[in-house]
């Protein structure tokens, strides 16, 4: 018999509910689904505080692991790892991280298929890149990849995910919806179930097996993979600009991340319309290159 093995961390219990309804199918099929929950030694508080989450900043950027509690393989004899994870800062989440470079991590993963499954606000191509690179360095290989995105606009979700994030609260409010990934989304899951049933053959990756729960597919959208790019530019300046002087003087990390948790929501709100029209305008130039640079990085 075949069996699946599921490594993820959720803080808030969103992605873990993207999980469940996934492999819902493959239980109901009689395949052996076996869960490991990756647990920092301290856990990461929900709902956030303003400079606790500003504060895990440098860390999620630079991707410097935490203490994690221990773990071991699953006991069955799985033939796919399907690995959950969500995006801190247009990184892979701290815990996922550091399960990633934790030392035991390679006798679980190597020579295993991996099926990634991201549950994210919008971005996440570097956070997957990433992701295989990591992977690849345990001796595994992905396969294929599923996306549980939030279908706001981004200036909507930027606005409930704050809201979420500092007060628990993800219902919807005045003009804006419900926070997160909509119920129908995380439902709408089980279908990629089916296809994950097969208990024989390698696995190897085919197009049809990825996608978003809402889509079909886990498209990368021009503008934002623009945002993304000129993001992360700017997110190496902010993590040096945050520890630039903490040899010297402990305290000032403190202060710098309190000036960096009020100049990131607001550059966040300026740059996204511009950025929405410099996409346009480098369509238009550069169209073509564009469009065989996400070609490639659609690969799972």
């Amino acid at each position: 018999m075949k069996a699946r093995t599921v490594i993820h961390y959720s803080q808030t219990g969103q992605l873990t509910e993207v999980l469940r309804s996934l492999c819902a199918p493959l239980t109901e099929a009689g395949i052996t689904v076996d869960h490991m929950v990756i647990e920092p030694s301290q856990p990461f508080a929900f709902p956030w505080s303003r400079m606790r989450f500003f504060g895990a900043f440098p860390e999620a950027v630079n991707g410097d692991p935490v203490d994690l509690k221990p773990f071991a393989p699953p006991a069955a004899n799985y033939d796919l790892v399907i690995l959950g994870y969500t995006i801190w800062f247009l990184n892979p989440s701290i815990p996922i991280n550091s399960f990633l470079k934790h030392p035991a991590s390679a006798a679980i993963l190597k020579d295993k298929p991996v099926l990634t499954v991201i549950g994210a606000r919008n971005m996440w191509v570097h956070a997957q890149q990433k992701v295989r690179g990591l992977v690849a360095g345990l001796g595994g290989r992905v396969v294929g990849n599923i996306l549980a995105e939030d279908r706001s606009p981004n200036m909507v979700s930027l606005v409930t995910i704050i809201r979420w994030m500092f007060y628990g609260r993800k219902d919807p409010f005045l003009v804006f919806p419900a926070a997160g990934i909509r119920a129908e989304d995380i439902a709408g899951m089980s279908r990629f179930g089916p296809v994950r049933r097969r208990t024989s053959g390698p696995w190897k990756h085919r197009s049809s097996e990825r996608g978003t729960a809402c889509s079909g597919s886990s498209r990368i959208k021009p503008s934002l993979l623009v945002l993304e790019k000129r993001a992360l530019v700017l997110f190496v300046k902010y993590r040096n600009y945050i520890l630039a002087k903490v040899a010297r003087d402990p305290a000032s990390r403190e202060r710098r991340v309190s000036v960096f948790s009020v100049v990131l929501p607001i550059g966040a709100f300026i740059l996204s319309p511009i950025t929405a029209l410099a996409t346009v305008l480098l369509s238009l130039v550069k169209g073509k290159e564009l469009a065989r640079e996400i070609e490639e990085l659609q690969r799972y």
